[in-house]
């Protein structure tokens, strides 16, 4: 029988440049989480709770893609090969698109 209690449950955190998704995605209890916050977690890195693991998991990745895809950006308008653009699409390794943007249109 269910109780309703939620003894355990999944956070994500913003990444940082040099983040695994080990790094932003862990499970959790209320006493581990409030540990997390004295130990520097902090509402700057949009701390997210989740039920089960494959939606904790999705949001991990989607957040670590975005950063490598701005990080790109960035290192593309440092170098001179960005200009004037007007689309952002992020693609996964089979070369489906998983995210799109326009940008300054």
């Amino acid at each position: 029988m269910s109780t309703g209690r939620i003894e355990k449950f999944w956070v994500v955190r913003d990444p940082s440049e040099v983040s695994t998704l080990d790094d932003i995605l862990f499970e959790a209890t209320l006493e581990s989480l409030i540990l997390q916050a004295k130990g520097g977690l902090s509402v700057e890195e949009r701390p997210r709770m989740f039920l089960d693991r494959e939606s904790a998991e999705a949001d991990a990745v989607a957040r670590l893609a975005v950063l490598k895809g701005l990080s790109a950006i960035a290192r593309g308008a440092v170098q001179g090969e960005v200009r004037d653009a007007t689309l952002i699409r992020l693609l996964d390794a089979e070369g489906t698109v998983v995210f799109e943007a326009e940008i300054g249109a």
